[in-house]
């Protein structure tokens, strides 16, 4: 059954996504999926995280019904995704034996205070044994997994950071597609951008280049414990494979100036007696 929701939050398109393309994210909001493997693209099976090498979009996870007030009832399966298609990200997964699939779809857009999320929710059950186990209908289950995990999330947990409340930010140019396909295009996105930076993420990995007066600066890569600084960073992008995003974004100098002397300028304190006692 498919269940549709549309709301809107204030943080950012660019932060709602880059949150809903983490797969352990998305599983822990979810409330009911928990991972415990994930494919491995330089093997093909399903290992541990702490064992990958390159990790893929298949994960080995276990469905947990019920609430600790009451009988939990566990069921292996998989998930897929993150799968990217333009502004939706979409995940799906289904139990070992078939009798529950379901496929989450998330529409993305710009509004004026911040992003629009439209949920789809398709829940299906092969067996009316697995719904009297659940204690739900299909319907039912997607009503609960938007009405009581995605948007609560969304709306009480999801806040900004400090750079996007203290500072103007914009995003200028998005390059999405397999790793090896974005590196060669970081050279055009330093050339959209006068002062700021640049962010490549995918699964395990994230990198960051400041670019101040449309030259590239310090470069940082942080994939799992290890990181990476200077020119290494690109050579070692190069090296990688699998899809990723990597987004430019422009800061407006003067308002983070401007915004920076404000709060400062409220932070001192004027002692009148201490200047009193001086004269």
């Amino acid at each position: 059954m498919l269940e549709t929701y549309e709301f809107s939050i204030t943080a950012s398109k660019a932060k709602v996504r880059s949150a809903l393309l983490d797969p352990f994210l998305f599983s822990g909001v979810m409330g009911h999926i928990s991972i415990l493997q994930v494919v491995d693209e330089a093997t093909g099976e399903y290992v541990s995280p702490g064992k990958l090498i390159k990790p893929g979009r298949d994960f080995r996870v276990l469905y947990v019904f019920g609430t600790p007030d009451t009988k939990l009832h566990v069921v292996l399966g998989y998930m897929r995704g993150p799968e990217v298609s333009g502004s939706t990200i979409t995940y799906s997964g289904k139990t070992d034996d078939h009798k529950l699939e379901w496929k989450a779809e998330f529409y993305l857009n710009d509004t004026n205070s911040g992003t629009s999320i439209k949920i789809g929710l398709d829940v299906n059950y092969k067996s009316s044994a697995l719904e009297k186990l659940v204690g739900k209908s299909p319907f039912q289950l997607a009503q609960h997994f938007i009405q009581e995990h995605i948007i609560p999330y969304m709306k009480l947990y999801f806040k900004e950071e400090t750079i996007e409340q203290g500072m103007s930010v914009a995003e200028v140019q998005r390059i999405e597609g397999d790793i090896a396909e974005i590196v060669p295009k970081i050279r055009q996105l330093i050339q959209n951008i006068t002062t700021g930076f640049i962010i490549i993420k995918r699964n395990n990995l994230r990198a960051s280049i400041q670019v101040i007066n449309g030259q590239p600066t310090m470069m940082k890569m942080i994939k799992g414990n290890k990181i990476i600084t200077g020119n290494d960073v690109l050579a070692s992008l190069v090296m990688e494979s699998g899809s990723g995003v990597a987004v430019a974004y422009e800061i407006d100098v003067e308002k983070a100036l401007d915004s920076a002397s404000e709060q400062v300028s409220k932070s001192i304190d004027i002692s009148q007696r201490k200047y009193e006692s001086q004269a």
